[in-house]
């Protein structure tokens, strides 16, 4: 199973904390950092081996604790010792060898993994090729949430997966979603938000549950509404909302400014600048084309309008700049992501929606500044 997130995952609302494992990933996982950070929280201990691999790098060995009846996950005392008897030895690489110890302790949990967008790309692939193998040669389920623009990449990544995994888009919001929000926080607080906050809430927020929460905590807040009321209140009856939403948005200002800034300066300065005139684009293109997915052609186009070597900012150039982007925002700590281009349909797409109703309420000259391109702002007066 694969869960397509920008946002946390309820795993905790849908699962009993005994039914799973839950690891979040890093940016410089690679498959044996995965496979390894699953055995430790499946209740292995592991020291790297004497013996080698192949490849030349070190095995490891396995064994359980025994400092309780019951070892990390439900593993009994006997199975333990029997464990650590056998001196087990595998190879972190190897996903049979990790199938096979999970086995080994009975392991049959569900297996949460956080933030996968996070992994450098080889790696996402590797792990999709391994998923085959968990699939065929095991019982084991995975969770994996993760930020990306197709409907299901691990499949893209390995069609050996086709018809193997329920995609999720968990970032989707219908306005019936919103709307359970309101009926839900209006039972439990006897109110009852007007209808034009509601309505206007819906229209504004770009499906942003985050958002709407926010805005509906401020309302409260402003009557004075911290618990259930003695008779039905009406809330937010005369509401700027356009004004509340900014409100809302200018806490991310320190954030989005931070991110426009360090992503514009790129690893290093290149004659081209093509980290800020990418930033450039994103910022002066309607926001319906960025939450779709800008074809890199698009983006192309509008950076040539303005770039003053035009003629030089190629296809292939822009595609090797936008193929390091979610590195460069990791290497900011830029978190969550902003942005993302997806490599197979060569498209762009703002992931962080918030970005987006931000830069509603921003002077372009600012935004521009920021990006070091002040320069262009007569061109758009």
């Amino acid at each position: 199973m694969v869960v397509q997130s920008r946002e946390d995952i309820a795993t905790e609302k849908n699962l009993l904390e005994s039914d799973y494992i839950s690891l979040t990933c890093s940016n410089n996982w690679g498959i044996a950092d995965i496979n390894e950070s699953i055995l430790k929280r499946a209740g292995y201990q592991i020291t790297v081996s004497e013996s080698k691999t192949l490849k030349g790098t070190s095995k490891v060995s396995l064994s359980v604790g025994l400092a309780d009846n019951k070892i990390g996950s439900d593993i009994s005392m006997e199975l333990a010792k029997q464990i650590n008897k056998r001196s087990l030895e595998l190879d972190l690489e190897n996903t049979n060898d990790v199938i096979r110890a999970l086995k080994e302790i009975d392991f049959e949990k569900y297996i949460v993994l956080e933030d996968f967008h996070y992994l450098e790309i080889d790696t996402q692939v590797d792990f999709s090729i391994a998923l085959k193998a968990y699939h065929e040669e095991s019982s084991l389920c995975f969770i994996i949430v993760g930020v990306w623009l197709e409907d299901d990449r691990l499949t893209t990544f390995n069609g050996d997966l086709a018809g193997r995994i329920v995609s999720i888009n968990a970032d989707k919001r219908l306005d019936e979603n919103i709307d359970e929000l309101f009926s839900v926080s209006e039972a439990l607080l006897n109110i009852s938000f007007s209808d034009n906050f509601k309505i206007c809430a819906k229209e504004k927020c770009n499906g942003s549950i985050f958002l709407v929460q926010q805005l509906c905590m401020k309302v409260c807040e402003a009557q004075n509404i911290s618990k259930t009321q003695e008779s039905l209140t009406e809330v937010a009856k005369n509401i700027d909302i356009t004004d509340e939403i900014k409100s809302v948005l200018d806490m991310h200002t320190g954030r989005f400014t931070k991110f426009l800034m360090d992503f514009s300066g790129g690893f290093q300065p290149t004659e081209l600048d093509l980290y800020k005139w990418m930033l450039f684009a994103l910022i002066t293109i309607d926001e319906k084309f960025l939450l779709e997915g800008l074809p890199i052609q698009a983006l192309r186009r509008q950076i040539q309008i303005y770039h003053p070597k035009k003629s030089e900012t190629s296809l292939k150039k822009l595609s090797g700049v936008l193929n390091k982007a979610v590195s460069l925002q990791l290497d900011n700590r830029t978190k969550p992501i902003v942005f993302e281009y997806d490599v197979n349909r060569s498209r762009v797409k703002v992931v962080d929606k918030s970005f987006l109703l931000w830069k509603q309420f921003q002077e372009l000259p600012e935004l521009l500044e920021y990006i070091d391109l002040e320069k262009l702002t007569e061109e758009f007066v």
